[in-house]
């Protein structure tokens, strides 16, 4: 049983980051990590959590889904490298305009702080 969890630990994040392909999966694949993601933080916030299960829990869903993610997105950019740029899209100058704002504006608030 524990391999099992391990396989499907790698597998499910390994499909998911080579199914991204569009920014709608992006979207999914975040809300599939926020629902697995829901009970442990719940478990952390009431502080009911087993110090010792930490461990297993990190060896046998974290380092395999880390392991699937990383492969995925490693895959799934030499695929978009060997493939070239592609059009330049209303999308895609959208998405880039709010990135920067996001970008330039958390760093003007930073350094507001400092």
């Amino acid at each position: 049983m524990l391999g099992v969890m391990m396989l499907l630990s790698f597998i499910v994040p390994l499909v998911g980051a080579l199914a991204i392909r569009r920014f709608a999966w992006v979207g999914i694949w975040a809300s599939v990590s926020g629902i697995v993601a829901v009970p442990v933080l719940h478990k952390l916030y009431n502080h009911t959590y087993d110090p010792m299960g930490w461990g297993f829990i990190f060896v046998l869903i974290f380092l395999p889904a880390a392991a699937g993610s990383g492969l995925g997105m490693a895959i799934t950019a030499l695929r978009r490298w060997l493939q070239g740029p592609g059009a330049i899209t209303v999308t895609h100058k959208i998405v880039a305009a709010s990135f920067a704002l996001i970008t330039v504006t958390g760093g003007l608030l930073m350094a507001g702080d400092a």
